[in-house]
């Protein structure tokens, strides 16, 4: 039998407990939990919810631990999965929960398919990406390559890997990619297999991250970060260059047949836009570009807004002027 460790996140946003998180922290050591697939969901289809012992609903797994909890499902063969809280953590209050599984597990990634997004097409203008998306290339190569000689790293190379990953972890806070979250989950793999105290921590802060970032995308740091790039003046110039080289009605096309409808969630609401394309562990260049569509779309139309009304301010204009014998003068009030 193997031991798993799975991350329950998301306490104080769950009604059986508010108001009363850190008594239930306070008691948590040692107690039993359940969790249990939430597939209605409407935010993430793959959610699991988890019930504390006394029958309330207390949190979630964490997205990054998702994987795991699916793949102890299967090996279980069992509709729930029950365990008990080893640790808790009180600054982002959450609780890490020891499940016993069968020896045959493996994580299944097959739930988080990527195929429908890879097939979708696109032909419009793409925006260039955020440095900070350059800088996170370099920092998952870097941490990459120095995983592999991790059993030899003297306590001066641990300490400058920890501010590594400490490094990526902060830059990584705005990247809602697919690649985002399959690097945390295998480096999080990777990092637990070492007996380390220093690791542990750093496997639980970067699955913890995945928690923090899913919050972030429905009011916060996270959600301004890509609306402020959704609509930016600054984009939306940049993008009214290619006004003439493509056919907006046909880039709105693409756009309306990106999987799971989700311009039509754009189009309804914007504000929980982002913590849906989120969860739908969307690869980065597929998830830029329908960023990039969505973001032409707007400005043109904006553009497109301004000039009607531009000209049917001209049309009240020309509407204020006196005709009188062959003489045309302005009324007063047009001065």
């Amino acid at each position: 039998m193997k031991v798993l460790k799975i991350h329950i996140v998301g306490l104080p946003y769950c009604e059986d407990i508010e108001g009363c998180v850190a008594e239930f922290l306070e008691e948590a050591p040692g107690r039993t939990m359940t969790i249990r697939a939430q597939n209605d969901n409407e935010v993430d289809c793959n959610a699991m919810r988890a019930y504390d012992w006394q029958g309330r609903k207390v949190g979630f797994v964490s997205s990054a631990d998702l994987p795991m909890a699916w793949g102890a499902f299967q090996a279980n063969g069992s509709r729930l999965l029950r365990g008990t809280v080893s640790l808790v953590n009180r600054e982002h209050a959450c609780v890490i929960l020891e499940c016993v599984v069968n020896n045959d597990f493996e994580p299944a990634y097959e739930q988080f398919s990527q195929k429908r997004f890879l097939e979708w097409q696109y032909d419009g203008p793409v925006l260039r990406r955020p440095d900070i998306f350059y800088d996170l290339d370099y920092l998952m190569d870097e941490i990459d390559d120095r995983l592999h000689g991790i059993e030899e790293m003297s306590d001066e190379e641990k300490g400058d890997f920890i501010c590594l990953v400490f490094r990526f972890i902060e830059k990584s806070f705005f990247d809602i990619s697919a690649e985002a979250d399959e690097f945390i989950r295998k480096t999080r793999m990777r990092l637990m297999e070492y007996d380390a105290e220093d690791f542990g921590e750093l496997a639980d802060e970067m699955s913890l991250l995945v928690g923090r970032r899913g919050r972030e995308t429905k009011c916060g740091a996270v959600l301004a970060f890509w609306m402020s790039h959704l609509r930016s003046k600054a984009m939306s110039r940049r993008l009214l260059v290619y006004r003439e080289r493509y056919d907006v009605e046909k880039i709105e096309s693409e756009l309306k047949e990106f999987p799971d409808d989700l311009y039509s969630e754009w189009l309804v609401n914007p504000n929980s836009f982002v913590s849906k394309i989120y969860y739908k562990h969307i690869p980065r260049e597929v998830l830029w570009h329908f960023v990039s569509g969505i973001a032409f779309v707007e400005a043109v139309k904006a553009a497109i807004k301004k000039e009607k009304e531009n000209e049917a301010a001209k049309g009240k204009q020309a509407s204020t002027i006196i005709m009188t014998g062959e003489n045309a003068i302005y009324n007063e009030n047009n001065k």
